[in-house]
């Protein structure tokens, strides 16, 4: 028998199976959503999305009675979709890393407005829309962990505060935080390189 399919069309609504326990199926309704986004917006195919979030969930599933147990069952829950994102990035081979960083590349130039009008304007100076663009997808590439996370969610999916909270398994302060951190990064990654200049000579100043 094959393994059921935990959520329809990408992007929807899952359907519920009357199989599963209702607290799984209550955690997949709250869920399935935010999952998906992210890992269409990382991996920027809709039906890869769709079967790591399926994986993810079957996972969750086979697990269930030690996930409820966890102190933080919406952070452990992240935890192990993000792993299966990360093991499918993992898989692909070097050609398909390259494409899927242009995919991601594309996505940041045409949704990353907000995100490029928090950056400071000298670190995008001298820039061109196009290698605005370019630029801070790389930096954002260059994130890790939970700061990659909330500018996929917060600044490409649109989430607000609250929301990537409640998907991250995380409180509002330390998405503020997280936030913050990752920008910093990102303009220390685009701020313009200094050229040394050697200082006068010792005899110069005598």
């Amino acid at each position: 028998m094959s393994e059921p399919s935990f959520t329809d069309t990408p992007g929807t609504t899952p359907r519920p199976y009357t199989d599963l326990p209702i607290a799984f199926r209550a955690f997949q309704e709250l869920h399935a959503q935010p999952y998906f986004d992210f890992a269409l917006t990382v991996l920027g195919n809709q039906t890869l999305a769709q079967h790591i979030v399926d994986e993810a969930f079957l996972a969750l599933l086979d697990r269930w009675d030690r996930v409820l147990t966890e102190p933080n069952p919406n952070a452990y829950a992240w935890a192990a979709l993000r792993c299966a994102v990360e093991a499918q990035q993992a898989r692909a081979a070097e050609h398909r890393l390259l494409i899927e960083r242009l995919v991601f590349s594309a996505v940041v130039r045409r949704e990353a407005e907000p995100l490029i009008a928090d950056i400071d304007a000298d670190a995008l100076a001298n820039r061109t829309d196009e290698e605005v663009g370019v630029s801070v997808a790389a930096a954002v590439l260059e994130l890790s962990g939970a700061k990659f996370d909330v500018i996929v969610l917060r600044y490409l999916n649109k989430y607000d505060i609250k929301k990537t909270a409640a998907a991250m398994g995380i409180d509002e302060t330390t998405v503020r935080s997280l936030t913050s951190q990752a920008k910093a990064k990102i303009e220390a990654r685009l701020a313009p390189r200094r050229l040394l200049r050697p200082g006068p000579a010792k005899h110069d100043q005598e």
